[in-house]
């Protein structure tokens, strides 16, 4: 809009420093400015803008502010133009009259370029300094909300967002007046303004068709928005509503109520923290939880939506972030607590200076401190992680959906590693605390005092030398129990008790090596002098009781009398010679001077003890000699009764006798476990005597014939009871389950016995066609030698009864296995008097069963060909009880639930006091209820159920 040879009305020159300044007059085109020529007039707004019915409508807010736009810039352009002709007017065709005196001025004096840049600059200037729209208070929020609000509660930053805030402002007005001369202005192509900014404004949008056509399209994108964006769903504010309300400033756990406790130990904290969660997902699982499955429970509500997954897969991203945010919100809390600003709300920790295995250290160390820290973070992740999902909780299946509520890596790797610097940064006095006692006293535990005082013995030293190292060592000991036993720092309490007591337990140690070094060496080797002819005393005279110990015996005092006696009569010459110094140097005390006699007089009072022994030997010895000889003949009468006993067995085949067969095997065994014990006594008093050890296989060759007996007789003694119990005992106690894997297992065992005995009497065949083939080879022998053959009895094949036993019972376990299923249809804990009165029905007479009715009698009706029938009514059976036990289960809910009441204020009035847990155990039961209701089996119990929901 640069004109040529003139800048706002004024003509060329007329912006120079030496022109005089004349009086301001009004025309009609304006204010005259400085310079004597008239201004552009200002834009004037209307006194009462046009009410815009559409001006509410976010869908067309966009749109408007652009028509707006384009019209003020309509308005502006037009206004420039007239006051261009207008000044044109009045510069060039109408004749000055006014002021004919007005000095000319040449056009060379200033540039072309130079009157449009100054034209340019003079307009621009005149655009920004008109009125710009302030920036909205709703942006400077959202902004605010978008700054974490650790950040904002801040008290040093207030400042700096107030600065940011100026800013922010700054470049708004910036930004807007920019924009205004974007729309009013257009750059000249000059010297000067290379860096300027300025139109033509962006380009408009294309494709916008504000004309009727449009309409069908609108409406079937507006149609489209609502089937698709769940969002705006009212189900989906409400639960958002909810989430704000209930979890908006909501924290998991708040460690920092924990200092005022005192402090704590490690294990504690963790306690806490964990019960803490738990407390806090239970109170939302059991309020929150519920009332957001509510609000999806009533279908009806839903109808219009299409597509259910997708709506039902924003409500869980809804709830999924919600509970991100808390978790999020929890940690950053629990990070903030480590600041400096916030170490008086840090919990207080008991950490311990200790002395163990001579080592100075914290307990716990401080790994267990960082790991306690970074528990806290863990368990907060592990937190709301089971929330099921609407769709799936509604669903109602065995499996439930969970919600994705894991918080991001990066965010817990931002706060581990923040915790580990805070941690270790608390953590730096403590540990100066430690080196102090590490750099003052780490010579008495390191060995290094202890090498000084054994280089010390190692010299000769007076009484009076000894007494002063003692004296300095007790000193030191009183020092350091001197010490403060507790240190207090932000987040530990350090207890240095155990330290101290430690370090002044060694000082006195060291001590103590000095005083008793003299004499506790003296003393200690008179001691084991004695024990030793005291062991050498009780084990010549102790009677053996066995070969073994006489053998021991033998040894042990043949040794003592060479090697062991020489050793004692040295160690007894070195005693006389360190006790012949002592005496003179040394108050010994009674108990040491009887000590000293007593060694003195062992080597005479040890021969008399030598003596007797010779004569204890001879006599132990022929004793045991004869007591082996006579196990010997016993063990051998013995296993021969047993085989004959086990022979027996093969006779054994009366169903009736299995009580008596059971105890009869029994009695066998023990004998067989008392002749394989005392075998090992006779093995090893042969051994001891050095005699030929004896071998004696008949035990093994028992013990297996009796075992397919035993077992084939305890297993048809358990059928039997089984079967006697299921068959006569109580009818509706029966389970079938119990009953036929009970029989599987009867049945198995009996297999493998039945294998068994086949096999035995397979190898019995052999034998006999094996001694028949002898037989007839002798016969044919004799036949050739021309002689008579003896006339032999044939030998019959015995076969075990036992045999017979395993085929009886197999049968029988077969026959019973036809009649597990009648006991599964009708001993079914679910069945009732309907159900009897329903088969009594069917059956033709009445089958309800009382206390006499027992498996046997049911199977005497003969209800085979209702079975079938029957298998039905017990299979609804079972469903009903299913639903019965589940009302039941809520009923007895209610049983250990107390209404407390409580005085409201001064109103004389009772309210309900601790409504939460009744509220969620009502809101659990009513879903439950419904849930019933539903179920093609509650008619038994439908007044019930009309009655709980």
């Amino acid at each position: 809009m640069a004109s040529d040879g003139y800048a706002n009305g004024v003509p060329n020159g007329a912006m120079n420093s030496e022109v005089d300044m004349t009086p301001r007059l009004r025309s009609k085109l304006g204010t005259i400015g400085p310079d004597g020529f008239p201004v552009l007039p200002p834009i004037r707004t209307p006194a009462k803008p046009k009410e815009d019915p559409y001006a509410k409508s976010r869908l067309r807010t966009h749109r408007l502010a652009n028509q707006n736009k384009a019209l003020l810039m309509k308005i502006l352009q037009e206004s420039a133009m007239k006051a261009a002709d207008e000044s044109h007017y009045f510069n060039e065709l109408k004749p000055r009259e006014e002021n004919k005196d007005f000095p000319e001025y040449p056009p060379e004096m200033m540039s072309k370029e130079r009157r449009i840049r100054l034209n340019y600059q003079y307009l621009k200037g005149s655009v920004e300094s008109g009125p710009v729209t302030p920036m909205q208070q709703q942006w400077a929020e959202h902004i605010i909300r978008m700054i974490p609000e650790h950040l904002r509660n801040k008290p040093e930053l207030r400042e700096v967002l107030n600065e940011l805030f100026a800013e922010v402002h700054t470049n708004f007005n910036e930004s807007m007046k920019k924009s205004m001369v974007q729309h009013v202005l257009i750059k000249p192509d000059v010297k000067g303004l290379e860096g300027e900014v300025a139109g033509p404004p962006p380009a408009e949008p294309q494709g916008l068709d504000f004309s009727q056509p449009w309409h069908e399209a609108f409406l079937v994108n507006r149609e489209d928005i609502r089937d698709n964006l769940h969002l705006l769903h009212p189900s989906m504010q409400t639960v958002l509503r909810m989430c704000q309300a209930t979890l908006g400033n909501l924290v998991l756990v708040d460690v920092s109520t924990y200092r005022s406790n005192g402090p704590m130990e490690f294990d504690n904290l963790k306690n806490n923290v964990i019960l803490d969660l738990e407390k806090t997902e239970e109170k939302l699982m059991h309020s929150w939880y519920p009332g957001v499955i509510n609000v999806f429970t009533d279908k009806n509500n839903f109808t219009g939506i299409k597509n259910m997954e997708s709506f039902y897969n924003s409500v869980t991203t809804l709830i999924s972030n919600q509970l991100k945010e808390l978790l999020v919100r929890t940690i950053d809390g629990f990070v903030d607590l480590f600041e400096e600003e916030n170490h008086l709300q840090l919990p207080i920790l008991k950490m311990e200076l200790t002395f163990d295995d001579q080592m100075m250290q914290f307990y716990p160390p401080v790994s267990d401190l960082e790991e306690l820290v970074l528990f806290v973070v863990k368990q907060v992740t592990n937190t709301m992680q089971k929330v099921a999902t609407v769709q799936s909780w509604l669903a109602g299946g065995n499996t439930l959906t969970h919600t994705d509520a894991i918080v991001a890596q990066h965010i817990l790797d931002t706060a581990t590693k923040r915790l580990k610097e805070r941690v270790a940064e608390y953590f730096k006095k403590p540990q100066e605390h430690l080196q102090s006692f590490i750099d003052r006293y780490d010579y008495i535990v390191n060995g290094e005092a202890l090498t000084e005082i054994h280089t010390y013995m190692e010299d000769e030293h007076t009484f009076a030398e000894f007494t002063v190292q003692i004296e300095k060592y007790r000193a030191l000991a009183s020092e350091i129990m001197g010490l403060p036993s507790i240190e207090h720092y932000d987040m530990i309490r350090l207890d240095c008790e155990d330290l101290k007591v430690g370090l002044a337990e060694a000082s006195r140690g060291l001590a103590d090596e000095l005083l008793s070094r003299v004499s506790a060496d003296h003393r200690r080797e008179n001691e084991n002098i004695c024990e030793e002819f005291k062991v050498i005393q009780e084990r010549a005279l102790k009677i053996p009781e066995t070969s073994e110990e006489l053998q021991e015996m033998v040894t042990f005092v043949e040794q003592a009398r060479t090697v062991g006696m020489i050793k004692l009569n040295e160690r007894i010459k070195d005693s006389k010679d360190r006790l012949a110094y002592l005496i003179d140097v040394f108050m010994f005390t009674p108990k040491d001077i009887e000590l000293n006699c007593e060694v003195l007089t062992w080597p005479t009072r040890i021969n008399p003890v030598f003596d007797d022994n010779d004569v204890l030997v001879e006599s132990s010895k022929q004793k045991s000699e004869k007591q082996l000889n006579e196990r010997r003949e016993k063990v051998m009468l013995e296993l021969e009764k047993l085989r004959q006993r086990v022979d027996e067995f093969n006779d054994y085949g009366e169903l009736d006798m299995m009580q008596q067969y059971v105890q009869d095997v029994g009695k066998v065994q023990r004998r067989i476990a008392d002749i394989q014990e005392q075998i090992v006594w006779i093995n090893k008093e042969e051994a001891l005597f050095k005699y030929p050890v004896s071998v004696y296989p008949d035990v093994d060759d028992i013990a297996s014939q009796l075992d397919p007996f035993m077992r084939l007789f305890n297993v048809v003694l358990k059928w039997q009871r089984a079967e006697k119990k299921w068959m006569d005992g109580m009818f509706l106690e029966l389970n079938s389950e119990a009953i036929e894997g009970e029989v599987d297992e009867y049945t198995r065992d009996l297999y493998k016995i039945q294998k068994q005995f086949n096999s035995k009497v397979k190898k019995l065949q052999i034998e006999r066609e094996e001694r028949d083939r002898e037989k007839k080879r002798k016969r044919r022998m004799v036949e050739e030698d021309g002689e008579a053959p003896a006339e032999e009895e044939d030998d019959d094949l015995q076969i075990p009864q036992a045999v017979n036993v395993c085929n009886t019972v197999m049968d029988n376990m077969r026959d019973f296995k036809e009649i597990v299923p009648v006991i599964s249809i009708m001993c079914n804990p679910g069945i009732r008097e309907r159900h009897w009165t329903k088969m009594s029905d069917i059956a033709g007479f009445d089958l309800t069963p009382d206390t006499g009715t027992t498996l046997r009698k049911v199977l005497k009706l003969e209800l085979d060909s209702f079975m079938e029938q029957f298998e039905m009514i017990s299979g609804g059976a079972s469903k009903e009880f299913s639903l019965e036990k589940a009302m039941k289960k809520m009923m007895d809910e209610w049983e250990g639930i107390s209404f407390s009441l409580i005085a409201y204020r001064d109103t004389g009035i009772s309210i309900l006091a601790s409504v939460d847990d009744i509220q969620t155990i009502l809101d659990d039961q009513i879903v439950k209820t419904q849930t019933m209701r539903g179920s093609p089996f509650i008619k038994p119990f439908e007044k019930e159920i009309k009655v709980q929901s």
